[in-house]
């Protein structure tokens, strides 16, 4: 009998929050796991965004290989989804209503399979841990099935918001972040969904899409700004309302340059790291923060283990499928992690790197290329522009850019990424209407990762 899957994806859920001497939050349900199954402490995600996240988890792919573009999932023909329903899986979850998430509900067969994404979102503590549980609940009598969760607890933070009912996590003794305090709450919930859990015929997967920035000191690049509150108001009262409009956009000029001024000032004595933490949230980066996630297994007959070899997201279902007794052959790009649970080396393989597009064709996209001891990127269009070269082995927060005094190197990547482009197949083209595109834009908006 092939074992049941609760695959749990955390989104922007960071590794170093997890596990390791960086971690801050307080999670001791997640380190119950840990210490009892399998755990990889360097996985990496090709994308610093969901949809390209999930392309290439959900399909074993590159972004090459699917879209580089994309604005919703694509799940090609022999998807994963795909493989488990040809193996007799009952498939169920639950995730965000969102248009760009769409192709995965097309393979639920559970009712109520979706919740609101916000904001403010659904969450672990407004509703979604009794959902879940009603979920798994209805799962006792099928055999086997495969549940996929997304959970969506830490976007506030993204957007710059505090999520809901957070109140009682707000201490040091949880983090003295607001993302160290909502990862420690997601761990308390996790907790509860997880007593519904039979191991010994379930195998229990928790890992992220992206990681995410952390603001030094708590303090994003908006924090910065006047709120000039006041001055707002009064304005309102006292000048006419023809003049709102250009008044508004007078005043958000003044509020981002005062702003920057006080956060260039606060920056100067900080790391690149530290700097481009205070980023705004949304800003592309295919720095490890962005793409450093964790990949937990927990279940069956698995041993207590840590491994260390650098993976990605592809290697992720492979390694599932080899677990569940489920045909899957290795691929140039991916590859099942098995054997290294059982003490056997592997061959590390190369991570290919691009950032989230936007809508439209950007300066900002950026290529690259991961190993266990380099980081290489640049601009996606121009490979003389934005060049960077991080020596990971000595310089884990990529502080120290040494493009411009290690050529050789950058030659040398620069080749493999060609390589990379011939084995390239044609781009999948998306069947995505013009209407679908807007819907998809406004909700995109409305999350905050398009601005007006």
């Amino acid at each position: 009998m092939r074992p049941n899957i609760l695959f749990i994806l955390v989104d922007g859920l960071r590794a170093d929050q997890c596990y390791g001497e960086n971690k801050e939050s307080h999670t001791p349900f997640l380190d119950s796991l840990i210490n009892e199954g399998v755990y990889f402490n360097n996985a990496f995600s090709p994308v610093d965004g969901t949809t390209i996240s999930l392309n290439c988890l959900l399909n074993s792919k590159f972004q090459f290989q699917t879209g580089i573009r994309a604005q919703k999932i694509i799940l090609l023909e022999d998807n994963h989804l795909q493989k488990l329903k040809n193996s007799g899986y009952y498939i169920s979850g639950l995730i965000p209503k969102l248009t760009s998430l769409k192709p995965i509900t097309d393979y639920f067969q559970n009712e109520n399979h979706t919740y609101d994404p916000g904001p403010p979102p659904e969450t672990l503590a407004t509703g979604m841990t009794k959902k879940i549980s009603l979920l798994l609940n209805s799962l006792k009598n099928t055999s086997p099935w495969f549940c996929y969760l997304h959970v969506f607890d830490l976007h506030p933070v993204k957007e710059g918001k505090k999520p809901l009912k957070i109140e009682e996590f707000q201490s040091e003794k949880f983090g003295n972040t607001l993302y160290e305090q909502t990862a420690s709450s997601i761990d308390h919930w996790l907790k509860k969904i997880s007593a519904q859990i039979n191991f010994d015929d379930t195998l229990l997967i928790i890992t992220s899409d992206h990681g995410e920035r952390i603001p030094f000191k708590d303090k994003s690049s908006f924090k910065f700004e006047p709120e000039f509150n006041s001055v707002t108001s009064l304005g309102r009262r006292i000048l006419p309302k023809s003049t709102h409009n250009i008044g508004g956009k007078i005043m958000g000029k003044l509020k981002r340059e005062i702003g920057k001024t006080k956060l260039d000032s606060s920056n100067k004595e900080l790391t690149p790291y530290q700097k481009r933490s205070r980023d705004p949230y949304f800003t592309l980066s295919l720095h490890d923060e962005l793409l450093h996630i964790p990949f937990l297994l927990k279940g069956l007959t698995l041993p207590s283990k840590i491994i260390s070899n650098q993976i990605s997201t592809l290697d992720f279902f492979p390694t599932i499928f080899e677990l569940a007794g489920i045909t899957q052959n290795n691929t140039k790009y991916s590859l099942s992690l098995v054997p290294l649970i059982n003490n056997q080396q592997i061959t590390e393989k190369e991570i290919f790197l691009h950032t989230m597009p936007y809508e439209k064709l950007s300066p900002f996209d950026v290529v690259g290329l991961r190993t266990n001891k380099y980081k290489y990127f640049r601009a996606a269009r121009n490979p003389k522009e934005n060049v960077n070269l991080y020596d990971l082995s000595n310089d884990p927060y990529e502080n120290n850019n040494i493009a411009q005094t290690h050529k050789q190197l950058v030659t040398h990547f620069e080749k493999k990424m060609l390589e990379l482009e011939k084995d390239s197949l044609p781009e999948h083209e998306e069947e995505i209407s013009d209407e679908e595109m807007q819907i998809i834009s406004n909700e995109l908006k409305r999350l905050g990762y398009i601005k007006d």
